[in-house]
């Protein structure tokens, strides 16, 4: 993959994520993880510094593992 492809992958499935949801707490937490994604690609932030910045906050939220493994796959994709 290249350019931004694994955050975006990351981005999307976790967009699903929140419309497949029936539990709101699920949803802002997967929301409080990835909202600041489009503004960091649009400042042309480095793709390695963004996945940084989502897995502190996935790890604070709780939900660093899912996401390793979201990151993982993408790498796959």
């Amino acid at each position: 993959m290249n350019g931004y492809s694994e955050v975006l992958y990351v981005l999307h499935i976790a967009l699903i994520e929140i419309r497949a949801t029936e539990r709101l707490k699920k949803a802002r937490v997967f929301a409080d993880v990835v909202h600041n994604v489009p503004d960091m690609i649009k400042a042309g932030m480095a793709e390695e510094e963004i996945v940084e910045k989502v897995m502190l906050n996935a790890n604070r939220q709780g939900v660093g593992d899912y996401f390793l493994k979201l990151f993982a796959k993408a790498k796959t994709e």
